[in-house]
């Protein structure tokens, strides 16, 4: 079978494909986004919370709820992406007896199959889970064999020789998989058609698409290689074009600032379009190569009752004409616009934004380290940001991970050392050998070092062995008379709580990576989130509820500006002092100039010159 052959038919017939790839994917917008909305709210108003995040999350999904309104949304994306793959067959086995099927036409075939497709998408779910879940429970257990010893940073960072063996043996897990279930489907790829056109039962379409492509799967693989290549290189156009487009809009020296917006927002159009017809051509040419096949394989079954079928659906009429088209060109031009729109909106002339070293200065000295507040006091930060748990004998030190292995080699655990063990261990070497004498600090000794110079951000750090950790830390601070140069934070809403109901007059916020529902809605001061949640809607709900926010961790100068000009209250960052350079920068700045620098991320994070140790909070 030629794939050459197979993508001119599917190239005559191209435009049907496109109409009914874009009904069903306004179709999936249209029935999908508001029952997300609405299962996620109803989620939330059964667990009695505004909002949960990070590791709540994952139990409210995993509640029996959780997982049922999980299945049902999946299922739904399935039974769309079904019904399009019937539409899509019925316009390449049209093609394949030369009978033009219109778009419209194509559609009301699939829906007249709707039960049969739903049934088939169930089972071919259920067949594929069959084989994923076994799997990937073992590769689990071997994470938790190979990996469940140190902290998972140390792991990610330092890739030691258990990382490794972990790798070594899920590879071959994986592999075997994908040739078991990879045969699978090559053996399942006639099921589609063999319920579309023949009366051949959804229940029974495996069984008999297994029969049909006996002896002939090393030829199947092959089309379906050179397809999935052929796939590959044409989703890689959409990438080459934003990268493209984007250096130009880097490089234009215009200050014209209406011809700007325009010029990122055609730029953001034509790329989400490009996608669109890069994932129109893969469905289209992976049903023609089914039905290619079909044809070639079945032509006793391909017989009478499938053209009785298509040709019923050929003498329906569809739609034609320009109108569609001047409709898709206005629609376009509007979306142009509006996303030029959006994109202005980000551009703030004022920049209201306090720098917090996250860690301390950890981008010029070691994390959580007297050397690294210093730096960042130094540097001229508005806020040292710092982690803190106790010890086994109950002092407040400033760590991060919940061991030593990431930044000394050392497995001790922070709660099972006392504060003179920890004391002799290395933290600074890994960094520069020139800060070997650099050891971890004390609570106390931090407060100390940044009195009457700087304030101080205070993470709680929970790993289920804290003993008094909100109350060691208002003795603490109130003992050094800092409690108004202090502000504390928690990954775990429940040790803010706890914070807040010893001293319901601190500022106190929540920590959060991810999150399902309106965080703004807590009962916390401000909220300090990943860049990827910080969206302009998102701070302005904050803002709006009187929460203040903070992103984190932001350490590159194209970013840090972004962020200014989305009005954040402040930004975290591993480099206070290039964060003070681009507010310096930011303040000789044209309007144009700006929006270069805010839309420039409206496409992608760039890549950072410096390493970091890890990205975690």
């Amino acid at each position: 079978m030629q794939l050459s052959s197979v993508l001119s038919q599917a190239r005559r017939y191209w435009r049907p494909a496109l109409v009914v790839h874009l009904l069903f994917t306004l179709l999936g917008i249209a029935l999908f986004t508001p029952l997300f909305g609405v299962a996620l709210q109803g989620l939330l108003a059964l667990s009695g919370n505004a909002a949960v995040a990070d590791q709540d999350i994952a139990l409210l999904l995993l509640s029996p709820l959780g997982l049922a309104s999980a299945i049902f949304l999946i299922g739904l994306l399935l039974a769309i992406a079904g019904l399009e793959l019937g539409a899509l067959q019925a316009i390449a086995q049209g093609a394949q007896h030369s009978l033009k099927i219109a778009p419209l036409a194509a559609v009301r075939f699939s829906l007249r199959h709707a039960q049969q497709l739903l049934r088939l998408t169930i089972g071919l779910t259920v067949r594929v889970l069959a084989y994923l879940l076994p799997f990937l429970a073992a590769i689990g257990l071997i994470a938790w064999w190979l990996l469940g010893d140190y902290d998972i940073n140390y792991y990610l960072s330092q890739r030691p020789p258990a990382f490794y063996q972990a790798l070594a043996m899920a590879a071959p897990l994986l592999l075997l998989l994908v040739w078991l279930l990879g045969r699978r489907l090559i053996g399942w790829s006639m099921a589609l058609p063999l319920v579309l056109f023949t009366d051949t039962a959804p229940g029974a379409a495996f069984a008999a698409s297994e029969q049909l492509t006996a002896g002939r799967r090393a030829e199947l693989l092959g089309a379906f290689v050179r397809w999935l290549l052929l796939a590959l290189a044409v989703s890689l156009i959409p990438l080459a074009f934003l990268s493209a487009a984007t250096a130009v809009a880097a490089t234009s020296q215009g200050q014209n600032l209406s011809v700007l917006v325009l010029l990122l927002g055609a730029t953001a159009v034509l790329w989400t379009c490009l996608n669109f017809v890069a994932t129109a051509f893969t469905m289209t040419s992976f049903t023609f190569v089914v039905a290619a096949a079909f044809k070639r394989y079945s032509p006793s079954v391909s017989g009478e009752k499938l053209l009785q079928n298509l040709q019923r659906a050929a003498d329906r009429p569809g739609t034609a004409g320009t109108g569609p088209w001047v409709i898709g060109a206005l629609a376009a031009t509007t979306l142009a616009v509006l996303a030029g729109l959006w994109l202005l909106r980000e551009v703030k002339p004022d920049d209201a934004v306090l720098v917090v070293a996250h860690r301390g200065a950890a981008g010029a000295a070691p994390e959580n380290t007297l050397a690294s507040v210093r730096r960042a006091v130094n540097d001229g930060t508005d806020w040292v940001e710092i982690d803190v748990q106790e010890t086994r004998d109950g002092e407040v030190v400033v760590v991060h991970d919940s061991d030593f292995m990431k930044l000394a080699g050392n497995p001790l655990k922070i709660w099972e050392g006392n504060l003179a063990e920890i004391r002799q261990i290395d933290i600074g070497s890994w960094f520069d050998p020139g800060f070997s004498d650099q050891r971890v600090p004390t609570l106390q000794e931090v407060l100390a070092e940044i009195k009457g110079r700087s304030k101080l951000v205070i993470e709680l750090k929970y790993y289920g062995h804290d003993q008094q950790l909100e109350q060691r830390v208002v003795d603490i601070v109130e003992q050094a008379g800092m409690s108004q140069d202090v502000v504390v934070m928690s990954l775990k809403l429940e040790g803010v709580q706890k914070l807040k109901a010893l001293r319901p007059d601190w500022t106190a916020g929540l920590l959060a990576a991810s999150a399902v529902g309106d965080l703004s809605r807590l009962d916390v001061d401000f909220l300090a989130v990943n860049q990827a949640m910080a969206s302009r809607a998102f701070i302005r709900r904050a803002h709006a509820a009187g929460k203040g926010v903070f992103v984190w961790t932001v350490n590159d100068a194209l970013s840090l500006s972004r962020w200014m000009s989305m009005g954040v209250d402040g930004v975290i960052t591993d480099e206070p002092a290039l964060a003070r350079e681009v507010l310096a920068q930011r303040a000789d700045m044209s309007s144009a100039e700006r929006l270069m620098l805010s839309a420039a991320l409206f496409f992608g994070r760039p890549q950072l010159a410096t390493s970091y140790r890890d990205d975690s909070p």
